[in-house]
């Protein structure tokens, strides 16, 4: 392992030889915010592992810029993101603005802090090898762009983040996201439990479940759906999804994988019938292959997901342009918000280089397509 960081005797050498120290380096980026304020717990172990000077906090330093300009003459730089899709996002478009991702070799790994699958307490020592170790994979990186309409008035149209990297969803799932934002901010105190956040995220989706605009597919009619040139409203007025799930990833809401689902052992396993078309019609997914996968989730499939279901597979293009006709919640990589009547054109912009672990789900998916 090429990585220069502080050896901690309490948890094991890291076996780095002074040669080796010059070759790459590691910093950490963590978001106090995150993971049921898991933050300053995981801030306090990795200055014990990789020194102070290594460690970042992202809310006292009002973002990157700080850790970037400070170890802008680094050649083979590792970051180490702590918290949400939308802490990655931040530090990606940090390292845009600083354009230091294409002119140096600045790779991006993970620590999730979340209600899903990610750190749960454990030895942070390993993870910082598997990261350290872990092999570079390209990710797309998806530029969107938001233009007013005639139905849009005088009021101007403006996006929080104008680039994601995972995910971008419309209707019922943005909703349950933009209520639980809500309540988070309003009562942060509430809400430093895991378990405490996933109840309140399921009775929240109880409460949109009876919000009559998310059933039955009522969204359906909000859009005009272009892919690569070719309408595709009609098969979305036909699919009648009450969200609307555009995907760079595989992996969605806490490791669930919307579009492929599980594979089913035999035909007495099959508990999901799937109603698109066959699957010789689309490509295989890949984060880095210049496409994005649509997909409609009818509300009790957003729940289904988590058992192995999947949604219905809409379309598969590199550019996406969506008209919408009404308000509608919308949330990109985990930040939800409303936005009014516009149409938005999505593209890719770059690709960033993001550290696979053997144990993250790029990487099962990586080895299940080589096999």
């Amino acid at each position: 392992i090429t990585i220069r960081v502080k050896k901690n005797n309490n948890s094991g050498p890291l076996h780095i030889t002074e040669e080796d120290a010059d070759r790459l380096k590691i910093i950490v980026f963590v978001n106090m915010k995150s993971g049921g304020l898991q933050g300053q717990q995981v801030f306090d172990a990795l200055e014990a592992h990789i020194g102070k000077e290594n460690v970042y906090d992202l809310v006292k330093d009002h973002g990157p810029e700080k850790g970037l300009k400070q170890n802008r003459h680094e050649k083979n730089l590792r970051i180490i993101a702590c918290g949400g899709d939308g802490t990655v996002g931040w530090v990606l478009a940090a390292l845009d603005k600083a354009n230091m991702q294409y002119i140096h070799f600045v790779s991006v790994g993970i620590i999730p802090l979340g209600m899903g699958k990610g750190y749960h307490g454990e030895n942070l020592l390993p993870i910082i090898h598997a990261l350290a170790e872990g092999q570079i994979r390209l990710l797309d990186r998806w530029s969107v762009d938001v233009q007013p309409t005639s139905l849009t008035g005088d009021t101007s149209i403006t996006l929080p983040q104008p680039v994601f990297n995972n995910y971008i969803s419309f209707g019922a799932d943005a909703q349950i996201a933009l209520d639980f934002h809500k309540q988070r901010n309003s009562n942060p105190a509430l809400f430093g439990n895991r378990m405490c956040n996933k109840v309140a995220y399921g009775l929240i989706s109880t409460k949109t479940l009876l919000d009559r605009r998310y059933v039955c597919g009522n969204i359906a009619g909000d859009f005009q759906l272009i892919v690569d040139g070719r309408n595709m409203t009609k098969i979305l007025m036909k699919s009648r999804p009450d969200a609307l799930l555009i995907l760079n990833i595989s992996s969605y809401a806490a490791g669930t994988n919307p579009w492929k689902g599980v594979k089913l052992l035999n035909a007495a396993d099959e508990l999901f019938q799937y109603n698109d078309v066959d699957d010789s019609e689309f490509r295989d997914p890949s984060c880095s292959d210049g496409y994005l996968e649509i997909i409609g989730l009818k509300q009790y499939e957003l729940a289904r997901i988590h058992a192995g279901g999947r949604g219905l597979r809409i379309a598969q293009g590199s550019e996406i342009k969506l008209k919408m006709f009404a308000s509608l919640p919308m949330e990109i990589d985990g930040e939800p918000f409303v936005i009014g009547p516009c149409q938005l054109t999505i593209t890719r912009q770059n690709q960033a280089r993001m550290i696979m672990t053997r144990d993250s789900n790029a990487y099962r998916q990586l080895q299940s397509n080589r096999v």
